[in-house]
């Protein structure tokens, strides 16, 4: 799959800003365009096991399904790998809200973002856990999604979208 830049996710994805509020997300475009995508295995967010699956836009669902199936079968489809691994640990998908530095919207706010492991995958951490596990990075990249963990400044190794950097 050939993802847009950065710059051109409202072209390719679609403007998820509220007309009359860009401080907020347009229900009808979340109702339009987000959809969910259960795992093949079990995740949990904050211990809790995800009931309805992972919210994304559903221009980059079956792309997940394949990256989530990929990693599956790397695990050797054992559930105490991927957590070993960390996949099982959902940090977040589809949030409305402003990269880091504060001025543009995040890739999230399109739903083209996960985070995953956030605790051994921190912000700014030089060092993601993610990094020793090739077979999680090469599920991704087989789909064309970018990981954090390979920017320079700042690492951010829990976090991959389908958007490349421009």
């Amino acid at each position: 799959m050939s993802w847009p830049k950065q710059s051109e996710c409202d072209k390719f994805y679609g403007n998820p800003r509220n007309r009359s509020d860009p401080a907020k997300p347009s229900n009808a475009w979340e109702s339009a365009n987000l959809v969910y995508v259960q795992p093949p295995f079990v995740m949990r967010y904050d211990g809790i096991a995800l009931k309805r699956g992972i919210r994304i836009h559903r221009l980059c669902a079956d792309s997940l399904l394949k990256v989530l199936g990929r990693i599956w079968e790397a695990s050797g489809r054992s559930q105490a790998k991927i957590d070993e691994w960390g996949v099982s640990i959902y940090g977040g998908g589809y949030t409305y809200k402003l990269m880091k530095s504060g001025r543009a919207l995040s890739m999230h706010s399109w739903g083209c973002a996960i985070d995953l492991d956030p605790e051994r995958n921190g912000y700014k951490d030089n060092t993601p856990n993610f990094a020793n596990i090739p077979e999680v990075i090469a599920a991704f990249d087989a789909e064309g999604w970018v990981w954090g963990g390979r920017w320079k400044d700042p690492c951010d190794g829990m976090h991959f979208q389908a958007a490349v950097m421009g």
